[in-house]
């Protein structure tokens, strides 16, 4: 009978116990509902709270969890993100997207060995999961595993054919691995036929179409490089940018973009618009100052900053070559367009004078640090170091920043003069350039220089360079005294460096 009682009291117990389960199981379900629409909506602070509240009443919800974590890491809180998405993996380990947002949270805090095993932990549950291949082909792509990437995003477009997103990381990696720029080409006008509006597919499609010397449309597409995440924000002005007609009489400015070799490239435009009849003013940073006074038809150079004169109309420098409809065989490659002025050339000079009577040559070695890309573009001074077998030959460093330290006497594999303290600013640089025989530079400003000034200049560069080196020539269109000496492959300057020295070996200086 006692016995009976117990059960019968237990059973009851249990019902009750049953029934709170099933009400707050149901309070759960309404705020995680409410916890949807909130996120959904973007107002992550009222989902945030909704999911810590479920979280108070069950800890071990592993949905509440995940999206906590997802809200830290669209929040930049990634290492709370990273425990929060830990926890509910330890709850469901079985889910392939709890792996992927971790991989996110991990990929945003610079763990990329982290993030390639979690995404590819989600990818072992769900094989067809395109987000996760193309953000390992992204990791893969970065690490410069580019044949690994490629599989990849190629699996991400089979599994999702309108991940757009996906078409343009294909078409980028195909692009910088010197592969077919046609299906390089054909990815990103797939990613525009799913979106029109993507401005990394219309920037990077610009990038190939110029490379294949398909200039006309590919300056149209270049318009679209204000609009990449990378860019920085375009000046706004009140007056309008100009439409190529005539200016007569009208001041223009023509302002400064990019990096300073885009502006020593293009500067060479200045006087094609004054001669459609403009006072041209010309806005720039401070080490260029000097340098692009001396240009024809510049009426006036503004450093960035200061207040700027009068103006009826305005354009970015690089819009010029579309602006005059500039193709491969119209480009205006008459050097010099830049100068330096004799007494800086003889005060540099006397500077350079060491008594010796071989060829005077010029080193820069790596490229300034500021593009995702300028590891590629550059060396060190050691991998110039076989240069220094060619008998009589005299190297000056016109290397700035932080690589011209290893100009220093006690570490420098070769003989050679550093410059670089004496060199405040482009006008600097033009001068000593003046008294070299050969710059021998990675691709840098210095290089653009050199060219600009009608001086022999010889350009390593990376095994995919810029589109304006176009891949299979030897020699620029845009600079008839530059020589081109590019890598047969990835990463390797001992090959480039060989034929630099067969090459010194072989010219005659006067």
């Amino acid at each position: 009978m006692l016995r009976w009682v117990r059960n019968m009291v237990a059973g009851v117990r249990l019902r009750q116990s049953a029934a709170r389960s099933s009400s707050i199981q149901a309070r759960v379900d309404g705020w995680m509902r409410e916890g949807y629409t909130s996120h959904g909506a973007g107002d992550l602070a009222k989902a945030q709270q909704i999911y810590e509240r479920i979280l108070q009443h069950a800890p071990d919800n592993a949905d509440a969890l995940y999206l906590l974590g997802e809200i830290g890491v669209l929040s930049g809180n990634n290492e709370e993100a990273i425990s929060n998405i830990g926890k509910a993996i330890s709850v469901n380990a079985g889910e392939p997207r709890f792996h992927y947002g971790l991989g996110c949270a991990q990929n945003a805090t610079g763990d990329w060995e982290a993030a390639a095993l979690s995404f590819r932990n989600a990818l072992a549950l769900a094989p067809f999961f395109a987000e996760a291949h193309n953000s390992l082909g992204s990791i893969l792509q970065a690490r410069g595993e580019s044949d690994q990437a490629i599989a990849h995003f190629r699996a991400a477009v089979e599994a999702q054919p309108g991940f757009a997103g996906a078409y343009v990381n294909l078409g980028y990696v195909l692009q910088h691995q010197r592969r077919e720029l046609g299906e390089a080409l054909l990815n990103y006008d797939r990613a525009l036929a799913i979106n029109p509006q993507i401005p990394e597919a219309h920037f990077n499609k610009s990038l190939v179409l110029l490379s294949q010397g398909r200039y006309l449309e590919g300056w149209h597409e270049y318009e679209w490089r204000w609009r990449s995440p990378e860019a920085p924000p375009k000046p706004i002005f009140a007056q309008p940018e100009w439409d190529g007609s005539l200016l007569a009489g009208r001041s223009i400015l023509i302002f400064a973009e990019q990096g300073y070799g885009d502006v020593i490239q293009f500067v060479r435009y200045v006087p094609l618009v004054a001669a459609r009849g403009g006072r041209v003013i010309v806005s720039c940073e401070p080490a260029l100052k000097r340098v692009l006074e001396s240009v024809a038809g510049v009426s006036c150079v503004v450093v960035n900053g200061e207040a700027l004169p009068e103006f009826e109309v305005q354009l970015p420098i690089v819009s010029l070559p579309r602006m005059f409809g500039t193709t491969l065989e119209t480009i205006p490659a008459q050097v010099p367009y830049v100068r330096v002025q004799d007494a800086l050339v003889e005060k540099w000079r006397a500077a350079m004078s060491d008594g010796g009577r071989g060829p005077k040559i010029g080193l820069v070695w790596a490229s300034q640090p500021l593009h995702r890309i300028a590891p590629l573009k550059s060396a060190t001074l050691a991998a110039f170091a076989p240069l220094g077998s060619v008998a009589g030959a005299r190297f000056y460093s016109l290397q700035k920043g932080e690589a011209a330290k290893e100009a220093s006497a006690s570490v420098a594999p070769m003989r050679i003069a550093d410059l670089s303290s004496g060199i405040e600013d482009f006008a600097d640089t033009a001068a000593c350039i003046a008294n070299l025989d050969l710059t021998i530079s990675v691709d840098t400003s210095v290089a653009h220089l050199a060219g600009a000034m009608g001086k022999p200049v010889w350009t390593l560069l990376p095994y995919a360079p810029d589109w304006r080196w176009h891949p299979d020539q030897d020699s620029s269109a845009w600079y008839p005294t530059m020589r081109l000496y590019k890598q047969d492959r990835p990463g390797d300057w001992a090959t480039v460096i060989a034929r630099l020295v067969n090459d010194l070996l072989a010219t005659k200086f006067g």
